[in-house]
């Protein structure tokens, strides 16, 4: 199953049609004023079956949170896909993150937050690429 975590600014992350059906869930968009992280992690919870989680721009620091709520279920994420991503911090209050494998993906013309982001991915040993989103995670399914 792949979750599609919403942006903070209310926009859902679209996927472009592939030659595949991809099993969706679209995490809904926190209410005005509620926050990110427990609202996601509220909505995550309702699933208790492997996750890719995809998380885009700024809402990928909130990946090592999600990824503790995850495994206090017993459910731990099997892969996150960050897209133009501001790098999420490593260790600190959230333990051991990553606890799956990392894709990153840019787009033709990234924020400078996520060229940086992706520097630090590279150092990390994590997959970037300039696929789509939809050919990253048809590639996922396989």
């Amino acid at each position: 199953m792949i979750a599609l975590c919403p942006l903070d600014s209310g926009v859902d992350i679209e996927i472009a049609a592939t030659s595949k059906e991809l099993p969706l869930l679209k995490v809904s968009t926190p209410p005005h004023g509620a926050a990110y992280v427990p609202h996601v992690c509220a909505e995550l919870a309702k699933r208790l079956e492997p996750l890719v989680l995809v998380l885009h721009g700024t809402t990928a620091i909130h990946a090592p949170a999600i990824a503790l709520s995850r495994r206090s279920l017993r459910s731990p994420a099997v892969h996150y896909v960050l897209v133009d991503p501001a790098m999420p911090v490593i260790g600190g209050d959230y333990g051991d993150w990553p606890d799956a494998p990392v894709t990153v993906i840019l787009s033709e013309k990234p924020p400078e937050y996520a060229k940086e982001a992706a520097l630090q991915a590279r150092l990390r040993g994590w997959r970037i690429t300039h696929e789509s989103l939809a050919q990253v995670l048809e590639s996922l399914s396989d």
